[in-house]
């Protein structure tokens, strides 16, 4: 059956309970869910979290469980999930008021759950966990009776013997000492063998006198500092010759540049001197 006319088909149930003063009353179809607390949430919208969904539910009672149905991949919701109330007359509340209406432009089914089964992931826990992953975490009520017993129980227990805890300290201590003289044992050991190892070659260099090691000769090592002084030399030469012929060039180029720049001058004082002699005869011619 499609979830919205079985949506449609409940909210008709309503309005004819209400109609034939049925509801509340052991005849109701809520009825059959009355050893389950836990209630269907359908059509949610993606955008909404736990947060949202138990500001929603907790108006008609304490919220003790939420379970959003969200995709392992990516995380996201997948649009379904499941709450459990504290009180089971809560889910009554719930499905009555909130099934069938819209959140976020989007219509939402809010149905009763007859078994609720734990998901894959959760079929593992221990029994402790799974007890209070389908009761919840909300505090019980404790009666007149239970507390007193519970008085009595903490009187009646004995004092806690803390006698294991220092014969474990004790054993660490001893197991510690016990290491530390083994090393001490292993390396006095140790230092035993090396020396009779030592006194050994030592004989035995006495009686014959070993070749010593190959190594590379003096004169090989004096050669090739002698070789690689004489490189640099070379080299020093070759720069210092080299900046010499930088040095003459430079002369010559700035000597010609000044004897360009006399050769200049002197012939601009020559075509000064003759213009002046120019004017003067002209003068005189006119007067």
């Amino acid at each position: 059956m499609n979830p919205k006319t079985q949506t449609y088909n409940q909210l008709k149930m309503n309005d004819r309970e209400l109609e034939a003063g049925v509801a509340g009353t052991k005849n109701s179809w809520h009825q059959q869910y009355r050893d389950s607390a836990w209630v269907f949430l359908g059509g949610l919208p993606y955008e909404m979290t736990e947060g949202d969904v138990i500001c929603m539910m907790s108006q008609y009672g304490e919220v003790v469980h939420v379970n959003l149905i969200r995709d392992h991949g990516t995380g996201k919701s997948r649009g379904f999930g499941f709450i459990c109330y504290m009180d089971q007359r809560s889910t009554v509340l719930a499905v009555d008021n909130l099934n069938g209406i819209k959140v976020l432009r989007q219509l939402i089914r809010v149905d009763h759950v007859h078994t609720y089964k734990l998901p894959k992931d959760l079929e593992k826990l221990d029994q402790d966990k799974k007890k209070l992953f389908m009761e919840g975490c909300a505090p019980k009520p404790i009666s007149g009776d239970e507390f007193s017993s519970s008085e009595e129980e903490e009187e009646e227990e004995p004092p806690i013997k803390v006698k294991k805890e220092k014969k474990k300290k004790k054993d660490k201590k001893h197991k510690k000492k016990k290491k530390a003289e083994k090393s001490d044992v292993d390396s006095d050991e140790e230092d035993e063998r090396r020396e009779r190892k030592r006194k050994r070659r030592d004989a035995s260099g006495g009686e014959s006198s070993p070749s010593p090691p190959p190594s590379r000769p003096e004169a090989r090592r004096d050669e090739e500092k002698s070789g690689r002084s004489k490189e640099m030399e070379k080299r020093g030469g070759r720069e210092r010759s080299r900046e010499k012929s930088r040095d003459r060039r430079s002369r010559e180029r700035s000597d010609e540049r000044s004897g360009e720049g006399r050769g200049r001058e002197r012939s601009r004082d020559r075509r000064s001197r003759e213009r002046s002699k120019d004017r003067r005869a002209r003068r005189r011619s006119s007067s």
